[in-house]
């Protein structure tokens, strides 16, 4: 039987080594910060903020509940 397919992309929540920059608002992640990276591909390694990162969670987890609203599993 085929592997299900995973709707969410390959994630890390990391702690900022140096100084990174949030790839949506351009504003700095300071050192020591956590941070969540999203990796669109092997060497594509994309940082948000903790204020970024909460937007985009909020945002998939309604998409998650319309798809399943749609799919009648609510």
């Amino acid at each position: 039987m085929a592997k299900v397919k995973s709707l969410i992309k390959r994630y890390s929540v990391e702690v900022a080594l140096h100084k990174r920059t949030c790839t949506h608002t351009r504003n700095p992640i300071p050192k020591g910060h956590l941070c969540l990276v999203v990796f669109d591909g092997p060497r594509d390694r994309h940082p948000y903020s903790t204020d970024v990162a909460a937007k985009m969670i909020a945002q998939a987890r309604t998409a998650l509940d319309e798809m399943e609203e749609s799919l009648g599993l609510t």
